[in-house]
């Protein structure tokens, strides 16, 4: 399926030919659709930030994907949105070449990537050209804002944004819906693209498919990989 994104933004000229992006259920299966996307992946330094699976009962698994991109002989660095030393986290964000954000909770995430000044550093380097590859919460955070995540997300209790409207990143102006007819998740999947079914900005994704962002292109690319009823 093929979408228009001609928005990526609070300036729609921010963004241009120049913008990458591959927003994802799971890793799972969706590597060679990336090499596509990417060809010199391996050439590239990439910042694998796990943050959001820090307040996921399931990060572990999240976690563990550096692994795998080591294996594939990409050059991982991870990058830990909570570390005190601000200075090491944007060192590393403005020399990345891709960005790897993994699942977990997304307004844990956020929260973390706007307090640490990372949001800001992605954003400028993603409409430099520098792939963004997001899972799961790494894939809503693209959203131009999260609130709709809500009956998936629990959000924690952070002083002062309890209630207040929660920005993302604002890559993109689709807003992904991951795991949609997952064992584990898909009921509150199937719950949020109900409510918001008028709408199609928001784009369901089963745990084989993602949305891939191309300039001001979009399309649902499904691999058939995986079981969508994983997750």
């Amino acid at each position: 399926m093929a979408y228009a994104d001609d928005w990526g933004g609070a300036d729609p000229h921010a963004h241009g030919r120049a913008r990458r992006l591959f927003l994802m259920s799971s890793l799972v299966g969706m590597t060679p659709v990336i090499r596509r996307l990417i060809p010199d992946l391996g050439c590239r330094r990439m910042a694998f930030i796990p943050t959001a699976s820090y307040a996921a009962d399931y990060g572990v698994a999240n976690r563990l994907m550096h692994w795998w991109w080591r294996a594939l002989g990409v050059d991982v660095h991870v990058v830990d949105l909570t570390d005190a030393r601000r200075w090491r986290i944007h060192d590393e964000l403005r020399r990345a070449g891709v960005f790897y954000v993994c699942g977990g909770n997304t307004f844990y995430l956020m929260h973390c990537l706007q307090s640490s000044g990372a949001a800001g550093i992605i954003r400028e380097r993603v409409a430099q050209g520098v792939p963004y590859l997001g899972e799961s919460a790494g894939a809503v955070a693209a959203s131009p804002s999260i609130g709709y995540i809500a009956p998936k997300d629990e959000r924690p209790a952070i002083a002062g944004e309890s209630t207040v409207p929660v920005p993302g990143l604002a890559l993109s102006a689709y807003r992904v819906v991951p795991h949609v007819h997952g064992l584990a998740l898909g009921r509150a999947a199937a719950h949020i693209v109900r409510a918001h079914a008028a709408d199609p900005r928001f784009v369901p994704l089963r745990n084989d498919q993602a949305l891939v962002v191309a300039g001001t292109q979009a399309r649902v690319f499904t691999t058939r990989a995986v079981l969508p009823l994983v997750m």
